[in-house]
């Protein structure tokens, strides 16, 4: 039945009535989509355009703020010894992201010249081919590197194996995404006395790394790289080679750093481990056991007439009003007592039975017409033939809303996982994610590229859920 008759729908308050709904309709579904737009943009963001917390990437639209972007990749903070005429505010590469009219300014004198004449253009590549020389012949000690940590944990996992890390460096680590060089890249090789200490293996692995970027510039025709020599200001040609590397390969670059979170996240959740398989036995298990319990629950509820119904009922609504934290403990203890720890029914059986959906299959059962169990009885059916051919084909809509229910509760619950399951071979995607998110908090870029990643699967689910509510109840309606 609708909120409005069809007679009062021409008319002048029924029009305003209408437009409320769908203008307060718009405004909340803007309201949901805007997060997670900005959660979307700021996953292909980096340390230059990440605190704009904005719903695009400006860089995709606007040639000069890429360029900004091109340039911040080579510098922890904005070189203004190597650009002494930019602005004073530029202090930051968040700052400069904010300084709209005068990153266009700055570009038109650095990048601009190159762009319209081809001579100039010519000339700025001969410097960047002799800048790139001299980056080359510079002894890989002597180097700054600004680089990326999300490039860390493939090379040395590519090049030393975790358990000689663990039997010859001077720290241990659990894995190689723990690895990291910020003690290495702050060495004062400015100071005339300081010798490279080559008798440190880590030490090593970091000149490996280091020259890993100059091989790399090679490999792709580059002219510039994370590597430079220090002080790089002091290096001819070095504005030019920027200009010229933008202009050659700014897109390449841009697109190969925006995808760069993605890539570490993907190989962070679903290639570490059995992180995928064991998310997806524990989501189809969890589906399968809600879906067996809870209507068998309901249905003896409602089709036999025991005493004390409404005492159980009432015990199983009873059930939600304790929170998730004070159940842990006792939980806990009775998955230790029953010697389930650290295995996949630790995960699965505390979230089997739901007292809210028994309650509500409860009520859906008993709302069925009582003739068609009657029909069933004088044709001979089994109880079992009535549950699974009348009841719950019946129930679609219900059972849709169940199994999307246990699926959200299994897959991003990590705190029960992360209790009941401490070894690291039977954590979930959510407790890798978790972890992704204490570990790289210092990259939030990477943070909200593996928040995104993961809420894929919910959306998906979600849609497929939705498809079968409405033609639950929209179809039967129709007949």
């Amino acid at each position: 039945m609708g909120v409005l008759l069809a007679s009062e729908r021409g008319t002048a308050k029924g029009r305003m009535f209408l437009a409320a709904i769908y203008a307060v309709l718009t405004l909340g579904g803007v309201t949901m989509v805007l997060p997670f737009m900005v959660m979307l943009s700021s996953s292909f963001s980096g340390p230059y355009d990440y605190d704009r917390h904005t719903p695009y990437v400006k860089a995709f639209f606007d040639r000069n703020d890429r360029f900004m972007r091109s340039l911040s990749t080579y510098f922890p903070r904005f070189p203004r010894d190597i650009y002494p005429d930019a602005p004073e505010s530029w202090t930051s590469w968040m700052s400069v992201a904010r300084d709209t009219a005068g990153v266009d300014a700055f570009a038109a004198r650095h990048l601009e010249p190159a762009v319209q004449n081809a001579a100039i253009r010519a000339a700025w590549r001969e410097k960047a081919l002799r800048f790139r020389d001299a980056v080359l012949k510079c002894d890989i000690a002597r180097t700054t590197c600004n680089y990326d940590a999300r490039d860390v944990a493939p090379f040395v996992r590519e090049t030393v194996p975790l358990e000689e890390i663990n039997r010859t460096w001077p720290v241990k680590y659990r894995s190689h995404f723990d690895v990291s060089f910020t003690a290495e890249s702050k060495e004062a090789i400015w100071h005339a006395d300081w010798k490279p200490d080559l008798s440190n293996p880590k030490y090593r692995t970091w000149l490996a790394f280091k020259d890993s970027y100059r091989k790399r510039m090679v490999a792709d025709g580059d002219v510039v790289s994370r590597t430079m020599p220090y002080p790089a200001a002091d290096c001819d040609g070095i504005r030019e080679a920027l200009a010229i590397q933008f202009i050659d390969h700014g897109w390449r670059d841009f697109l190969r750093n925006a995808c760069a979170n993605y890539r570490l996240v993907g190989s962070y959740l679903f290639v570490r481990g059995r992180a995928f398989l064991n998310t997806v036995l524990l989501v189809v298990l969890s589906v399968l056991a809600g879906l067996t319990v809870n209507p068998l629950a309901a249905y003896a509820l409602s089709r036999f007439h025991m005493r004390g119904t409404e005492q159980i009922l009432l015990f199983l609504l009873a059930t939600m009003a304790f929170p998730a934290a004070v159940t842990a403990i006792p939980g806990f203890l009775l998955i230790r007592d029953l010697g389930l720890m650290n295995t996949l029914a630790a995960l699965v059986l505390p979230t089997v039975a739901s007292g809210m959906a028994i309650f509500i299959l409860k009520g859906f059962f008993d709302a069925l017409p009582r003739e068609l169990y009657e029909a069933a009885s004088i044709d001979g059916a089994s109880e079992w033939t009535v549950f699974m051919r009348i009841t719950l084909p019946m129930t679609t809509p219900i059972l849709a809303v169940n199994a999307l229910n246990h699926f959200i509760a299994a897959y991003s619950s990590w705190e029960w996982a992360f209790l009941v399951c401490q070894k690291e071979s039977n954590w979930t995607i959510a407790v890798w994610m978790y972890q992704l998110s204490q570990q790289m908090s210092g990259q939030p870029w990477c943070v909200m590229a593996g928040f995104a990643l993961v809420s894929i699967p919910t959306a998906l689910v979600f849609l497929l859920c939705q498809k079968v509510i409405l033609r639950g109840i929209v179809l039967p309606s129709m007949k």
